[in-house]
């Protein structure tokens, strides 16, 4: 789904809603709206509808040490982006193991809530970016990877729905596209027979 509509455009601009025989045709106005979403996610560096997700390949990781217990640590990874979308298929959560990076979400058990994580390997919480790795004190015993990076990290993220500012965010730089073009005569100049 869009950031915004026509419709919200040429409400906006108050003309007639586009179609096939305006000035600007409803598929350059669709190409606008398009345009006008890639200019407001690379303002924002993030995905403002699940339709936009955006993938990010092999972010650098640093796995935190968290303490559960006298007898186990985990380990947390906070990712830059989020909210992430279900880590499946082309995902990937390569963790350094002291000898070679495993990818977990091929090879262990994991879960996508934060509400069942007994005896799971890994658990995400999506919301917030944060992958937690179950017994991790058994790494650290281990040496380092030769990069210095413990993790890789292959995700999507984007918010599910999109907020009314960036809506409105849409329709401006649409707009603003739609009234700079010189084939419109959005803005009609004034007559000069007048000024006598």
């Amino acid at each position: 789904m869009a950031y915004c509509t026509r419709n919200d455009v040429s409400a906006f601009l108050q003309v007639a809603d586009f179609s096939g025989s305006t000035t600007p045709a409803d598929g350059d106005v669709d190409g606008f709206i398009s345009m006008a979403e890639e200019r407001v996610d690379q303002l924002t560096d993030h995905a403002w509808a699940t339709s936009r997700a955006k993938t990010v390949t092999e972010e650098r990781g640093r796995i935190q040490r968290v303490t559960t217990n006298s007898v186990n640590d985990r380990g947390r990874i906070q990712l830059r982006h989020y909210p992430i979308l279900d880590m499946s298929g082309s995902d990937k959560l390569h963790i350094w193991d002291g000898g070679n990076y495993v990818e977990y979400i091929a090879n262990k058990t994991g879960d996508d809530t934060i509400t069942n994580v007994t005896g799971k390997d890994y658990w995400i919480d999506k919301e917030r970016g944060t992958i937690y790795l179950n017994s991790y004190n058994q790494f650290n015993l281990l040496s380092d990877a030769p990069s210095g990076v413990t993790a890789y990290v292959t995700y999507r993220y984007a918010t599910a729905t999109t907020p009314a500012d960036i809506k409105q965010a849409t329709i401006y730089f649409t707009a603003a596209m739609i009234a700079m073009n010189d084939d419109l005569n959005l803005m009609q100049e004034g007559d000069d027979s007048m000024d006598n």
